[in-house]
């Protein structure tokens, strides 16, 4: 629900609405005691009327001096003064009387006080008033006395000024929403990177009033381009090589915010130079990737740049696609740019943050219970030594130990998962080959610990990762490889690591026993039975993955994906 203008505005308005019908009233009334109105009928009552119409003016005009007004005050004010317009109006000469100004000053206050509606309201009360006072004085006043020509202008005159005055209240409302729309721009906060810039998009382009809009922006740190396409229908976001999209728009001043009036998908259009002018020109294009995704009329466009990312956003099949639309796709063009930078600082706070609880775990797994497994393995070695003659008892006391030794080395390589990643010369290494070293490692270190042939298959296209997708990929093979081994007792494991449209598939397949349900289980069917390993799929969920399982007599295929 809008709300009335604020008190402190208000009370101004009043103030100068009253100085105004001061100024009106005192004008007036010198004006007919130099010249009285003609004929002379009524000069007497004009005159005593307008005495009164002053000094009740200058009593309006020391009340809003005193403190707050309120809307009672307005609204009665305002009806005074149309009823005291009215009777002027008759008292001198009706549809020709020299005071038809009067009216006019009636709409600008209804214009003042209460926006286009005002206006549109005093507009049908003080029309519909001139027109019935000018038709019945017809048939009273001489044809010297009735100026036909002069009734219908100035009923032309009341339309257009009311048209004018409602036009531009309209548009101040429209910037007072769009202001307001502004002051309540979507926190950018939340898990799902997808969500936050849907919220973020469609508020930007509820703000400009577009039925799409498209956001492309790049991090520092992260070597690809992100596309988010909005429209109330759906949102898709995918991500391209850095050289994939370049460059975005051609044939403009570097990073300039354009408006294109036509076609969203042509050519041309007005852009903001140098000196921060707009000039025309016929050379704008768009990348072809980002144009295909833009349809209707009128299209505009603004970069933002923060410390961390930098980006476009283009708005398509824009309702009034007017030159005022280019600073205002800049303002909110600016506000994306700090959503996305505060996106990107509370993820990589996020990240910092799970590296040090890591780490810590880490510690306080070697420093603790691994050695605590130290301790017992020598103990129970020691006292399968001392037994003699006792070879049963030996020989489980030794296979206790053997069976710790090989918790104690799964251990350690899931310590060693939790560590960060190596960065060498000070660069993040690219995804593929972080993931091909890392898990020929882990499949090198499962093969000789379990004896069983082991296969990893890492794409050779697989794109640039986050580095929080690059560090959470290893324990999770390996926490489904070995739980294959532990209980599918197979013959071989093969994993693929494979890059889908907007994410990662991940795949470990075996030709063991299988789980102990039979048939294929999605994410929902895993959560609700319980039947999923329970550690990988709470780190697949923290990740905002999905799992699914397919079983069978021969073997089992664990279908695990990641949204990048």
């Amino acid at each position: 629900m809008r709300l009335g203008p604020h008190p402190t505005s208000r009370l101004e308005a009043e103030r100068m609405i009253a100085a105004a019908r001061v100024m009106l009233a005192s004008t007036s009334l010198l004006a007919i005691w130099l010249d009285p109105a003609e004929p002379a009928r009524f000069t007497e009552v004009t005159y005593a009327l307008h005495v009164g119409y002053v000094a009740y003016s200058l009593i309006v005009a020391a009340s809003t001096r005193r403190g707050s007004i309120g809307n009672t005050f307005a609204l009665v004010t305002h009806i005074s003064d149309v009823v005291v317009f009215s009777v002027f109006q008759y008292l001198t000469l009706g549809p020709s009387s020299p005071f038809f100004v009067y009216f006019i000053f009636s709409l600008f206050c209804g214009a003042i006080r209460w926006g286009w509606k005002g206006t549109f309201g005093t507009a049908l009360i003080v029309s519909l008033a001139y027109i019935v006072m000018g038709v019945s004085m017809s048939k009273t006043l001489g044809a010297s006395e009735f100026e036909l020509n002069r009734f219908i202008i100035r009923i032309a005159y009341l339309a257009v000024t009311a048209g004018l005055l409602v036009y531009l209240g309209q548009y101040e409302a429209r910037l007072s929403e769009e202001i307001a729309r502004l002051a309540r721009w979507p926190a950018a906060t939340g898990a799902n990177v997808r969500e936050v810039i849907e919220r973020v998009s469609e508020h930007a382009a509820r703000i400009v009033g577009a039925g799409r809009a498209l956001v492309v922006w790049e991090a520092e740190d992260e070597p690809s381009i992100n596309v988010v396409s909005w429209s109330p229908k759906a949102t898709s976001m995918t991500r391209h090589a850095p050289d994939e999209l370049v460059p975005l728009v051609t044939g403009g001043e570097d990073a300039a915010a354009f408006l294109r009036t036509g076609a969203a998908t042509g050519a041309g259009g007005i852009l903001v130079n140098a000196d921060g002018g707009l000039v025309e020109s016929d050379e704008l294009r768009i990348h072809p990737a980002l144009s295909s995704r833009l349809s209707g009329v009128g299209l505009a466009a603004a970069p933002f740049k923060t410390d961390r990312v930098s980006g476009w956003i283009f708005f398509a099949d824009i309702r009034t696609a007017t030159r005022e639309i280019i600073p205002l796709a800049e303002v909110v063009a600016r506000e994306i740019g700090a959503s996305l930078d505060q996106l990107h600082v509370t993820r990589q706070l996020q990240e910092i943050a799970a590296s040090e609880e890591r780490i810590r775990v880490a510690r306080d797994l070697h420093d603790g219970v691994l050695q605590s497994l130290t301790g017992i393995r020598l103990e129970l070695r020691s006292m399968a030594v001392s037994l003699d003659g006792e070879a049963t008892s030996r020989d489980r006391l030794f296979a206790i130990e053997r069976a710790l030794a090989i918790e104690q080395r799964e251990l350690r390589f899931f310590i060693g998962g939790l560590s960060p990643a190596p960065v060498g010369d000070g660069e993040a290494p690219h995804a593929e080959a972080t993931l091909s070293s890392r898990l020929e490692l882990l499949r090198e270190r499962i093969a000789a610990e379990w004896k069983v042939p082991v296969t990893i298959r890492v794409a050779h296209d697989l794109a640039s990762l986050p580095l929080r997708i690059t560090e959470a990929i290893p324990p999770m093979v390996h926490e489904a490889v070995v739980n294959a081994l532990k209980h599918g007792q197979p013959s071989r494991v093969i994993v693929a690591v494979q890059p889908e449209p907007g994410g990662l598939r991940i795949i470990v397949s075996d030709d063991g026993h299988g789980f102990p349900f039979r048939g294929r289980y999605d994410h929902a069917e895993l959560t609700r039975t319980n039947t999923a390993p329970i550690s990988l799929l709470e780190r697949l969920t923290s990740l905002g993955g999905e799992m699914s399982i397919e079983s069978t007599d021969t073997g089992s295929r664990v279908e695990m994906r990641l949204t990048v």
